[in-house]
C-alpha cells in the first residue's frame, strides 16, 4: 500500500511546487493536496474547507505525511495542539514556497520523514534539512531499524536510552536468532545466543525475538510484526464481530495481537466495511487477492463446497494469509477458525532483519 500524505499551499510559487511535487511522486504516495482559502490561485488544486487549525486537525490523524508548503512558523502552529509523542505522530514536512529548503519538522524517525524529505528534496532540487542527532553523526538509530525491519519497541523510555548512549558514543550487545543481513552498525555486538556477550561500554541490550516472559529493566525487545491474520467473512458482518472473534481466537492461541502486521483475503472483499474498519481501527495493511492469485498458494487448506461456490475458490482465509506471507502453508500457525459468519486463519512470516 501507497503511503498517504495531505499537503497544503499558501502561495502561488507554493501551488507549483505542491503540483510538480505531487505530479513527480503519484506513483509513490496517495495524495490529498490543498491550497489556502484565503487567496484565489491559478492552480488545480482544490481549496480547503474551514481554518487551517480545523484541516491540520482532520488530516493529522487521517495520513502518514503532512507537508505544508510555506514558512515553518505556519506549520508549527498548526500541528501544535494535536503533536502527541513520536509513536504516534505522522511526519510533518516543511517546503519554503522558492523550494529552496526540504525540512523534517516532525516524526524524522518513526514516522518517516527524514527518508521522505530526503526524496523530497531530491524531486524538487532542494536542500533536505534534517536534524535528528543520530542522522547528524551517522549513527544506528533503533526507531529506523524497527520501523524498517517491522519490529514492535516494547519499552519507548528504553529506546531513548539506547539512542542517548549510541550518541555518547557507548556500544551494546545485540541478539537475534538469525544472523542479521547487511553491515552490522559499530555500535552494536552481535550474538545469537543470550549466554554470549562482548565487553561493552552500556548497559543496555538489544534482543530481536518474541517476548515472552517479564524482560530485565535494561533489556530492550524488539518483536516482529510478522502475523498475517487471513478473514473470510460474509457481506455485511459488521466491524465488532469480527473484532471480536479474531481477539477471542488471539487469546486462545496466545498470540500477542500487536505483532499482527496485515489482513489478508479476497479481492471480492476489497470494500467490506467491516474489514476495512477493523484495519483501519487497529492501522493494519490490508491486501485482498483475486481467485486465480489464491489458486497459486501452495500447500493443503481446509476445503468448502460452500465457500467455492461463491468465491470461486475452496478457501479464503488459510490461502490469503499464505499468498500475503509469500511461504506455503507451513506458515499457518493457526488453522481454519470458524465463528458465526467470519473465518480466521493465521500466518507467520519469516522475519530476518537487515542493517
Amino acid at each position: 500500500m501507497k503511503p498517504t500524505a495531505a499537503l497544503i499551499c499558501f502561495t502561488q510559487n507554493g501551488a507549483k511546487l505542491a503540483e510538480q511535487l505531487i505530479g513527480q511522486l503519484n506513483e509513490e504516495f496517495d495524495w490529498y493536496g490543498f491550497v489556502s482559502s484565503r487567496t484565489k490561485l491559478d492552480t488545480n488544486l482544490p481549496q480547503k474547507e474551514g481554518s487551517l487549525s480545523d484541516w491540520t486537525g482532520e488530516w493529522f490523524s487521517k495520513v502518514q505525511c503532512l507537508v505544508f508548503v510555506g514558512a515553518c512558523g505556519i506549520a508549527v502552529r498548526a500541528i501544535a495542539p494535536f503533536v502527541r509523542d513520536k509513536f504516534a505522530d505522522p511526519a510533518v514536512i516543511v517546503i519554503d514556497e522558492q523550494g529552496k529548503f526540504c525540512i523534517s519538522l516532525l516524526s524524522g524517525h518513526i514516522g518517516g520523514a527524514n527518508e521522505w524529505t530526503a526524496r523530497f528534496a531530491e524531486v524538487l532540487g532542494a536542500e533536505p534539512v534534517i536534524t535528528t542527532a543520530t542522522d547528524l553523526n551517522h549513527k544506528f538509530a533503533v526507531d529506523v531499524f524497527a520501523k524498517k525491519n517491522n519490529l514492535l519497541i516494547t519499552d519507548r523510555t528504553l529506546a531513548k536510552e539506547v539512542s542517548a548512549a549510541v550518541v555518547r558514543g557507548e556500544k551494546m550487545n545485540f541478539y537475534s536468532h538469525e544472523m542479521p543481513k547487511g553491515k552490522i552498525p559499530p555500535e552494536l555486538c552481535w550474538h545469537q545466543d543470550t549466554k554470549e556477550a562482548c565487553g561493552v561500554s552500556s548497559g543496555i541490550s538489544i534482543h530481536v525475538g518474541v517476548l515472552e516472559k517479564q524482560p530485565n529493566p535494561k533489556e530492550l525487545w524488539l518483536v516482529p510484526k510478522n502475523l498475517v491474520l487471513g478473514i473470510g467473512c460474509r457481506k455485511g458482518t459488521p466491524m465488532e464481530q469480527i473484532e471480536h472473534f479474531v481477539l477471542e481466537k488471539m487469546a486462545e492461541y496466545h498470540l500477542d495481537f500487536r505483532r499482527v502486521r496485515a489482513v489478508a483475503s479476497i479481492d471480492l472483499k476489497k470494500e467490506e466495511k467491516g474489514l476495512i474498519d477493523f484495519c483501519r481501527k487497529y492501522d493494519l495493511a490490508f491486501e485482498t487477492y483475486s481467485k486465480e492469485e489464491l489458486l497459486l498458494a501452495k500447500g493443503n487448506f481446509v476445503s468448502s463446497d460452500f465457500v467455492k461456490g461463491v468465491t470461486g475458490v475452496d478457501n479464503v482465509c488459510e490461502r490469503s494469509a499464505v499468498v500475503f506471507a509469500q511461504e506455503d502453508d507451513s506458515c499457518l500457525i493457526v488453522r481454519k477458525q470458524k465463528g458465526g459468519s467470519v473465518t480466521l486463519a493465521v500466518a507467520q512470516k519469516t522475519a530476518t532483519c537487515h542493517f
